[in-house]
């Protein structure tokens, strides 16, 4: 509360003290405005720390599984699509998303290709490889 105080009493004789050594004309109305609007938001500034959610409050009100299963869905139609452009294979893809300390991350991928491409499952293990995914499994379904 002291340091409110204090800096409320602060930006009040800036003010005061400002108004006397402006010059007069135009400018000095600029500047008083300028130093009034200063002086309203230190003297509110209180009220905005009511306004504010915590960290702790914010991750209770966040349903982590749900975005997680959403960026999984989404994860896993955008790579079937990467898949078809660069192989041109037809595939079913299957990325977990995981929430951690770091921030979201991709737990582990399943690409089922379906039908029968020989090498190009060795292919596509290196392909998710350099893109960084973990947990890799490629196999095939035959028709």
């Amino acid at each position: 509360m002291t340091a409110y105080l204090g800096a409320a009493c602060g930006a009040v004789f800036l003010s005061i003290v400002v108004s006397f050594v402006i010059p007069q004309g135009k400018l000095a109305k600029t500047i008083t405005f300028v130093l009034r609007m200063v002086c309203i938001a230190v003297l509110v500034s209180p009220l905005a720390k009511i306004f504010t959610i915590s960290d702790e409050q914010f991750d209770d009100m966040v349903d982590y599984d749900y975005i997680c299963s959403v960026y999984s869905r989404n994860q896993s139609d955008a790579l079937e699509e990467c898949l078809e452009e660069q192989f041109g294979v037809a595939s079913e893809c299957d990325v977990q998303i995981s929430y951690g300390d770091d921030g979201f991350y991709a737990q582990s991928v399943e690409v089922c290709l379906i039908g029968s491409y020989g090498n190009l499952r060795d292919e596509i293990y290196e392909y998710l490889q350099e893109a960084d995914y973990i947990n890799i499994t490629v196999y095939e379904k035959s028709v």
